[in-house]
């Protein structure tokens, strides 16, 4: 189980577009999303305190800008970051992290990297920036189960972040 990012329909095709310039085998596009804290396999307890802690977290919706191509890992998987995270994703991830911990008692294996995966297998290459960088407007972030292998999740809850006005 984790927390994530997950994009629209219309955002999944520009990251779809993006992902066929890949070398590498590409993921399924429904897939796409941005990992925020990973709770690993919880009880339906676990599930609970992780749902229960999510409904108090808040921050304002903010603007994410992916606007490089990567190589995360051991270099093999491509992925699209943003050179320059806004301090409201990075105080997102940071809350629900903490949540995790306190809930799991799993903490962050290091330090938070924002990124979508798009394909893996690729060739290592030295990080590029993207043409035409990708602008997501994220109002809302899940708690996502993992299907196995299969690079499908499901979606099991999804929390609006707060909107001005």
């Amino acid at each position: 189980m984790f927390f994530a990012l997950w994009p629209d329909d219309g955002l999944c095709q520009r990251l779809a577009d993006q992902a066929r310039a890949s070398q590498g085998i590409r993921l399924p596009a429904s897939g796409y999303h941005m990992t925020l804290a990973f709770a690993g396999e919880v009880d339906a307890s676990g599930r609970r305190a992780l749902q229960e802690g999510a409904a108090r977290v808040s921050v304002g919706a903010f603007r994410c800008v992916l606007d490089q191509v990567e190589y995360l890992g051991s270099g093999t998987v491509e992925a699209l970051v943003s050179a320059h995270p806004p301090p409201a994703l990075l105080a997102l991830a940071d809350r629900l992290a903490a949540l995790v911990a306190a809930s799991t008692g799993r903490t962050r294996g290091g330090p938070f990297r924002p990124h979508v995966s798009l394909a893996r297998g690729s060739a290592r290459r030295s990080p590029a920036p993207l043409a035409w960088p990708i602008s997501w407007v994220v109002q809302a972030y899940v708690l996502c189960r993992s299907q196995g292998a299969t690079g499908c999740y499901d979606v099991l809850e999804r929390w609006p972040l707060r909107t001005e006005g």
